[in-house]
């Protein structure tokens, strides 16, 4: 007869208290896989020193989206532990997938252009406000007060012209300008040296096939990481946090040390949410998994914790102000479903009679893909609410499956909720899914600067009672 303890077997003790003593567990508290230990100094300087770090795709990324300061530092820090470095080969794939990007190599520009684009917007609407009121209260004949209203105009405008001319300026200080071609890329020059040696192999072309098979079973499952981007993506692309995920599996256990991933993505399918007390830390399922396929412990950092513990560990004077401008852009994709859940949280407070399913609640339910972010089940009506976070806008592209999810939940009306417009692609779409499903479909945009207001409130009020109106409408004519 034998007991198992990790695998490993031990013959009977026998009877009387020798038996009670050689049979003690050396469980300490620790020896569960809920247990964690929160990382030190030393460990940190251990994982720096000879540990596999391990960069995700963000990270070299945002070194075309940092500015000067930030992108000096962080390579500063990368020289300093480049013989630790290691690059999953879907990395590679990816960083090559998205330089070309506007919201990469061209970043700077992009936001400069975006941001005079909002200057200039609201100065015609500045200007048209003023007009209408002087048209409205009969002044518009008034010389002496419409003298006052141009100037002033003018004086805003100047205004205008000098904060468009410093947001240009700014970012022709920090764009990279020689990056049109990759031999004059600094950036590319620089991660070359940093990388070369330090990149693992694709995988072959049928450990890929059966890679992205398990990728869709474990997002199916709920199983870390990755499962939050099968949602909208097509499988090839939602799978990339899962093969990533696999072949730093291979090399840490080819190499057997400990792993420290640096990510920018901190979606909850990689992070554990952490609290104003307790810092956030890996999903539970990866440390067992990397533990029990490579017997090694996993560590993660963002990049701005990467710079803080690195300046301390090596004394490199990192810029404060380097660490800052990672944590904010880390702070702001932190929670990709921070803007779903207001969302969700605006509509339990204007609709506390309804029954509001979250996608959470509907996956704990096992409903079937594609699943709307939010079911608004009223007694007359069943509606599915769809939330877009987008850096530019909504494209059909984004809205593709909306029919599909129609039919599979047999929904009689579904909202899109914007952060911004739907492009005419994207609005046609939704028409035709309208007139082929049957059901009542509408997009409506709420800025994000907007949606805990009242105006922001206002747009998903009635937009709730207009697919309510349309569901009334169409049980009426049955």
């Amino acid at each position: 007869m034998t007991f198992g303890y990790r695998g490993a077997a031990v013959t009977e003790a026998p009877h009387g208290a020798a038996a009670a003593t050689s049979q003690l567990s050396p469980r300490s508290i620790f020896d569960c896989e809920d247990a964690y230990r929160t990382p030190t100094r030393e460990d940190y300087e251990r994982l720096l020193a000879s540990g596999m770090v391990v960069l995700d795709t963000n990270v070299l990324l945002n070194l075309y989206r940092s500015n000067e300061r930030t992108r000096r530092d962080t390579f500063s820090v990368l020289s300093k532990i480049q013989e630790n470095l290691w690059v999953p080969h879907q990395v590679l794939s990816e960083f090559w997938r998205n330089r070309d990007l506007p919201s990469v190599r061209g970043h700077h520009r992009t936001k400069a252009k975006d941001a005079c684009a909002a200057l200039d917007k609201a100065q015609r609407a500045l200007s048209d406000a003023l007009d209408r009121w002087l048209k409205e209260v009969h002044l518009s004949n008034d010389k002496g007060v419409k003298e006052q209203i141009d100037s002033n105009k003018e004086g805003v405008g100047n205004i205008l012209t000098n904060l468009k001319s410093l947001i240009q300026a700014q970012a022709d200080k920090d764009a990279l300008k020689e990056t049109l071609t990759t031999q004059s890329d600094p950036v590319l020059t620089k991660l070359d040296g940093l990388l070369r040696g330090r990149i693992g192999e694709p995988f072959p072309e049928a450990t890929l096939a059966a890679a992205l098979q398990e990728a869709k079973k474990r997002s199916d499952k709920r199983i870390p990481p990755g499962h939050e981007d099968f949602k909208d993506k097509p499988v090839d692309q939602a799978a990339g946090d899962y093969l990533l995920w696999a072949q730093l599996l291979d090399e840490a256990e080819r190499r057997r040390s400990d792993v420290l991933l640096v990510t920018g993505d901190v979606k909850v399918d990689w992070w554990i949410p952490g609290t104003h007390q307790v810092p956030p830390r890996p999903r539970t399922e990866l440390i067992t998994e990397l533990r029990n396929r490579a017997a090694v412990q996993l560590y993660m950092l963002t990049p701005s914790q990467l710079l803080t513990q690195a300046n301390e560990i090596f004394n490199l004077r990192v810029d404060e102000r380097s660490v800052s401008d990672l944590a904010t852009a880390e702070i702001t994709q932190g929670d990709p479903r921070k803007y779903s859940r207001t969302i969700e949280l605006m509509l339990r407070q204007q609709f506390p009679e309804v029954q509001i399913l979250s996608l959470e609640e509907q996956l704990d339910r096992s409903a079937p893909t594609p699943i709307p972010d939010l079911t608004f089940l009223h007694p007359n009506c069943k509606i599915g609410i769809e939330v877009k976070t987008t850096q530019r806008y909504v494209g059909a592209r984004h809205l593709q499956y909306v029919e599909e999810m129609i039919d599979t939940h047999g929904l009689q009306a579904v909202i899109v909720v914007s952060n911004t417009h739907l492009s005419p692609a994207a609005t046609r779409h939704l028409e035709y899914v309208g007139r082929e499903s049957s059901a009542w479909v509408a997009g409506v945009r709420i800025d994000e600067e907007y949606v805990t207001e009242s105006e922001g409130q206002a747009v998903l009020k009635y937009a709730i009672k207009d697919a309510l109106s349309a569901c009334a409408v169409s049980r009426g004519s049955r």
